[in-house]
């Protein structure tokens, strides 16, 4: 995500860790629910910087009001297409990943978009995640690395 965005303060970190995972030293993998939130974010800070918006909240409610605004974002899908262009796995979401989800989320009090991930994870033997999120440190039997 931070790659995406630009973020300064772990650019250079991610842009290695991105540039890693081109040249084949990291295998990567992610699954669709990932893909969905990395797109919705960067819709909403599209969004607020090519409208001078000062909050994604204000982003949100532009595009509620006026739906074609996300027709006019430009970056968010050729960065949609890098992506989908990177040497990386895409998983699926699948009822079994849902459940499995809902035990982890009950178990590690995690929100059920964490548990997703670590259920997606788990059903496909990942034990590394490259994550910012705190919330993952309540789970058992990963390897969590931040930039």
């Amino acid at each position: 995500m931070y790659g995406a965005l630009d973020y300064t303060k772990y650019r250079a970190t991610c842009r290695a860790f991105l540039q890693n995972i081109e040249s084949g030293t990291y295998f990567a993998a992610t699954s669709a629910l990932v893909l969905n939130e990395i797109i919705h974010k960067l819709i909403l800070a599209e969004t607020t910087k090519t409208y001078h918006l000062r909050s994604e909240s204000e982003a949100r409610k532009l595009i509620e009001d006026k739906p074609e605004t996300i027709s006019s974002l430009a970056r968010v899908w050729k960065t949609y297409a890098v992506i989908r262009a990177y040497p990386l796995v895409i998983h699926s979401i699948y009822k079994a990943t849902m459940d499995m989800a809902t035990d982890l989320s009950s178990r590690y009090g995690l929100f059920i978009s964490d548990a997703s991930h670590l259920a997606v994870m788990k059903m496909n033997g990942i034990s590394n995640i490259a994550t910012n999120d705190n919330d993952f440190q309540l789970a058992e039997d990963i390897s969590i690395y931040k930039p």
